[in-house]
């Protein structure tokens, strides 16, 4: 017999969520980036991101922390991100 255990969920949602970005150092790629976030989240997830440069300065990780309603807005939001040139990972 197969017995259904409820599993708790891992976020309550809304809540803040954080996302990196791991994309190629090009300008216009973070304002492609960008743009989509400003789609997705609010102003300030964009105007608090924190950035980081690689070692030789090919690519950049940048953090932005939206305000998730639900999961299927943090799916959304990588499926977006995920299509633009130039992004090479999304976490």
């Amino acid at each position: 017999m197969l017995w259904l255990v409820d599993t708790p969920k891992l976020l309550t949602f809304p809540c803040p969520y954080p996302i990196k970005v791991m994309m190629r150092a090009e300008p216009a790629v973070r304002a492609r980036v960008d743009e989509v976030l400003a789609r997705h989240a609010e102003a300030a997830a964009i105007a608090d991101a924190t950035e980081r440069p690689s070692a030789q300065g090919n690519f950049r990780s940048v953090t932005y922390t939206i305000h998730a309603r639900d999961e299927q807005h943090i799916a959304a939001l990588f499926a977006d991100l995920k299509r633009v040139d130039g992004v090479l990972l999304v976490l």
